[in-house]
């Protein structure tokens, strides 16, 4: 059952070592389910990435020495050895320029699973279509995007106001998740804009 969603505690990345531990697509994908709440084992993360539980075990201790994961308390059995998040979200702020690397580097990587997933279900749709079968909802997936002048305290208060709406949305993740939910990618972006 899901339960709503833990206090928001993020860890600032500034660090372009830190990269190294983020930026394996294993590591990512532990990442995200770790970040979602979900405790597991290196023998249930390695089912998750496709990976031998020694390799994952490698991947968790890197994690764990960046901050971003620790042991949770044994189950009933003292042999497994569950891992959690320290942290609900991860937040790439550069303040150095080692810190834009890592930003950047995000950012292209995120740009670019976006992409694939738009692609994805846009092709779907066409293959649906094509056998007269119906396609995915029209608003299964979105893209908005606008400028617009704003004040410090009135960006504050658009991202106070998006943070609250998402702490209301329960806790899920592949270990969770019912039965029809679908995992959605939610990237949202502030930036001033360059000057033309």
């Amino acid at each position: 059952m899901a339960t709503l969603r833990r206090p928001t505690e993020a860890l600032e990345v500034d660090d372009p070592r830190a990269l190294r531990a983020l930026a394996h697509p294993a590591r990512q994908r532990i990442i995200n389910e770790l970040l979602a709440g979900r405790v597991m084992t290196a023998t249930e993360a390695a089912e998750l990435v496709g990976l031998s539980p020694s390799a994952v075990s490698h991947h968790l201790r890197a994690l764990e020495r960046y901050g971003i994961a620790e042991r949770a308390e044994a189950g009933g059995d003292a042999r497994t050895r569950p891992w959690r998040s320290r942290f609900t979200e991860l937040s790439y702020v550069p303040r150095s320029p080692g810190g834009v690397q890592v930003a950047n580097a995000v950012v292209r990587g995120e740009l670019a699973k976006l992409a694939r997933n738009i692609a994805v279900v846009v092709e779907a749709n066409e293959a649906a279509q094509q056998a007269g079968e119906r396609p995915a909802p029209r608003d299964s997936v979105g893209i908005s995007v606008s400028e617009r002048w704003l004040t410090d305290e009135e960006r504050r208060d658009v991202v106070a106001r998006i943070e609250e709406l998402l702490r209301t949305l329960p806790e899920r993740h592949s270990g969770n998740a019912p039965e029809g939910s679908v995992r959605m990618s939610l990237v949202l972006s502030f930036v001033p804009v360059a000057g033309d």
